[in-house]
């Protein structure tokens, strides 16, 4: 990706408006929520990934740990996928 560097305007509400040429170079269209990080003099706006309530279960610590876990066993050759998945080798945790 190459740098874009371009002037914008903040008006007096804070508002700014996004380059056209950022928007189509990042594909951005419609309305789109943004992380801010500020630091080191620099504002970075990050596109947000905004994740349904209903879902947040997935991304907890505990069940990732649970399917680094899983996965851990596929990669090491712990898990057979057959007819019915079954568990081959060590014990079950």
């Amino acid at each position: 990706m190459r740098a874009l560097s371009k002037p914008v305007v903040m008006d007096p509400s804070g508002r700014l408006t996004m380059p056209a040429e950022a928007r189509r170079e990042l594909h951005l269209d419609g309305e789109i929520q943004f992380m801010v990080e500020v630091g080191d003099g620099a504002i970075v706006l990050r596109p947000a990934l905004t994740i349904a309530r209903e879902d947040a279960w997935a991304y907890t610590a505990e069940h990732r740990q649970l399917l680094a876990h899983a996965l851990g066993d596929v990669r090491d050759g712990r898990l057979v996928r057959g007819a019915s998945e079954r568990r081959v080798g060590r014990e079950s945790r």
